[in-house]
C-alpha cells in the first residue's frame, strides 16, 4: 500500500449503500414456510415508490454479496437479507428474505433483477459458510470457459473478496487448506487473464464495475497476474505471486484503525506503526503451510526502494527479491490511480509520468521493470 495507507475499512467492512425501492413492507416472519409464503420478497414491491438511497448507515454485522452469486432454485446454506427503507423509517433495515437451508426461489431472483437491485446481504458471522458456498459453485468454472467470459471472472473476484475479508479478520481461518482455496481462485483468474488477448482491458472493466468492493489488495492481485503473464512467468510462479500480491498488506490489520483512517498527515509515531506492516505481514505468513519462500520475501520487501531508502530494512535494489521489485511498482500504481480519502485519484498516464520522474530522481523502482510495466499498459490499450 503506497505510503502505508489505504487499506482502511476495505478489509474490515466491505460496505455499499443500497436501497430497495418499495412501499411499506411488512416485517418477514422469522421462519417463513418452505413454500415462501410470508416472505418479504413475496409482497408487492412498487418500483414507482422510489425512496432516495440511504447514505451510509451500514450495519457492521452485515456484508454485501452480488445477487449473481445466488444459485436460484437451490438451498442456500446461510441467511440472506435485503436492505430496505420504508416510508416510515429513518434508517434502512436489514430484512431476512431467505433463511438458512431454504431454497432461494427463481421468482425472487427475477424480482430483484427487475427492480435493479444487484445486492443481497449476509451476516458477517456466516462468512465461512458463504465462502464455502461460493467455492463449491466455482467448480463448474474451468479455464476454457473462464477465459472467454468476463461474467465468470467476476464470480471469481466476488469469491476472492470474501476470502480476503475472512483471511484478514479471522486468525483461525489462516490455515493451509484455506490457502489452497485462494490458490484455486487465483488459478482460475490467471487462466482468464492469460487466455484473453485483451486481458488488460478486461481487468480495467472488472476493477471498475464496482469500485466500492474491489479494493486495493484485489486490484493489486489482478494487475499482478496480468503483468507477470506479460513478463512470461510460469503458471506455478504466477499462482504464488498472486498469493503474495493478495496478502501483501495483511500486516495492516495490526495497525489501529484511527491511524489507517486519519485524513491528514501522519505524525512520526503513526508513520512508524505503518512502516512495520511489511514485517508484520511476513511474520503472519511465514509459518503458514503451503506458502513457499518467494512470496514470503516478496511480502516482506515490497516497500524497499532501489536506492536503499525504503523500509523496513533499507535494502538496495541489488539485495531485494525480484518479485518484491515487481510488486513495488504495481502497489504504487494501484494506490495512486485508485485515490485515497486524503487525495484524489490520478490518471494512469499522470501516475506513470510521476513514477518515471521519481525513478529518475532517486531510482526508487527497478528501471527495466518500470519500462516493461509502462509498455505493458501501453500494449493493453
Amino acid at each position: 500500500m503506497e505510503n502505508g495507507r489505504g487499506v482502511t475499512a476495505a478489509f474490515v467492512s466491505c460496505r455499499r449503500s443500497m436501497s430497495l425501492h418499495a412501499q411499506q413492507i411488512p416485517a418477514p416472519k422469522s421462519s417463513p414456510p418452505d413454500n415462501g409464503s410470508g416472505n418479504v420478497l413475496d409482497f408487492h414491491l412498487d418500483a414507482s415508490k422510489i425512496l432516495a438511497p440511504a447514505a451510509g448507515g451500514e450495519n457492521e454485522a452485515f456484508a454485501p454479496l452480488p445477487l449473481r452469486n445466488l444459485d436460484a432454485g437451490t438451498k442456500i446454506p446461510f441467511n440472506v437479507f435485503i436492505k430496505c427503507k420504508t416510508q416510515d423509517q429513518d434508517q434502512p433495515q436489514f430484512m431476512l428474505c431467505c433463511p438458512k437451508g431454504q431454497v432461494f426461489l427463481r421468482d425472487w431472483h427475477r424480482k430483484l433483477k427487475s427492480l435493479k437491485v444487484p445486492w443481497v446481504y449476509f451476516p458477517l458471522q456466516e462468512n465461512e459458510a458463504v465462502l464455502n458456498y461460493l467455492h463449491f459453485n466455482l467448480q463448474d468454472i474451468n479455464p476454457q470457459n473462464c477465459c472467454t467470459d468476463p461474467d465468470k471472472a467476476a464470480l471469481i473476484l466476488d469469491a476472492m473478496l470474501i476470502w480476503i475479508q475472512h483471511f484478514f479478520l479471522a486468525e483461525k481461518f489462516r490455515t493451509g487448506s484455506k490457502l489452497n482455496m485462494a490458490l484455486d481462485f487465483i488459478d482460475l483468474l490467471f487462466a482468464f487473464i492469460k487466455g484473453s488477448k485483451a486481458y488488460l482491458s478486461f481487468i480495467v472493466e472488472i476493477k471498475h464495475h464496482d469500485e466500492v468492493l474491489f479494493k486495493h489488495s484485489l486490484n493489486v492481485c489482478t494487475i499482478s497476474l496480468a503483468f507477470i503473464s506479460y513478463l512470461g512467468l510460469t503458471d506455478r510462479e504466477a499462482r504464488f505471486f498472486g498469493v503474495g500480491a493478495l496478502l501483501h498488506d495483511l500486516g495492516m490489520t495490526q495497525v489501529p484503525r484511527p491511524v489507517l483512517q486519519k485524513p491528514g498527515r501522519l505524525d512520526e509515531a503513526e508513520m512508524k506503526q505503518i512502516m512495520r506492516h511489511p514485517l508484520q505481514s511476513y511474520y503472519m505468513l511465514k509459518h503458514l503451510s503451503g506458502i513457499p519462500k518467494d512470496p514470503i520475501l516478496m511480502v516482506q520487501q515490497h516497500h524497499e526502494n532501489g536506492d536503499g531508502s525504503g523500509y523496513p530494512m533499507g535494502l538496495p535494489g541489488s539485495s531485494t527479491h525480484p518479485w518484491a521489485k515487481i510488486l513495488r511498482i504495481i502497489d504504487s500504481y494501484e494506490s495512486v490511480t485508485s485515490g485515497r480519502p486524503w487525495r484524489p485519484a490520478k490518471s494512469p498516464k499522470e501516475t506513470l509520468w510521476d513514477m518515471r520522474h521519481e525513478w529518475e530522481k532517486s531510482q526508487v523502482y527497478d528501471p527495466a521493470l518500470l519500462r516493461a510495466f509502462i509498455k505493458f499498459l501501453g500494449d493493453g490499450n
